[in-house]
């Protein structure tokens, strides 16, 4: 069982990296023509004479990766973020994202406050799809609601 994460345990200023995931050229051109085929994303010749040079991966890929690193932050065998759900995301994609790529999420606890509603804390964090070198594809400043630890009855 997956040791809880409660609101009180995460530390406003902290930086944590998930796992590195590849970009697998098939799956991302198979994402890409099934939900977002814009020929920038499916049309090799087309994408070669694009501003980008090359196929990119859409968006809805992009996300996807970023989920997919982060759940070694938080939500995996050794520990579970007591998650309530999510409030808002301003969300900005500032690099492309290529087949051969190697990301990491990065996921920064820019703040926090308690709930007006008991049993729940407010969490302002910056996640960020990472290149290998660092740089960010994508960011979304999310606000999410997450447990606080329960009180001995």
């Amino acid at each position: 069982m997956p040791k809880p994460v409660y609101y009180e345990d995460l530390v406003v200023g902290e930086t944590l990296w998930g796992d590195e995931v590849f970009v697998d050229p098939e799956e991302m051109m198979d994402y890409n023509r099934r939900n977002d085929p814009w020929r920038i994303h499916v049309d090799p010749d087309f994408a070669a004479r694009s501003p980008f040079g090359s196929v990119i991966a859409s968006g809805g890929f992009s996300i996807t990766l970023l989920y997919r690193s982060m759940t070694s932050i938080y939500n995996n065998e050794q520990q579970a973020w007591e998650f309530l759900g999510g409030l808002s995301w301003d969300l900005k994609f500032s690099a492309p994202v290529r087949p051969g790529d190697r990301m990491r999420s990065r996921v920064t606890v820019e703040s926090k406050r308690l709930s007006s509603k008991p049993g729940r804390g407010v969490v302002n964090n910056r996640l960020e799809l990472c290149h290998q070198d660092g740089s960010a594809a994508l960011a979304i400043d999310g606000v999410f609601l997450i447990a606080t630890r329960p009180t001995e009855a």
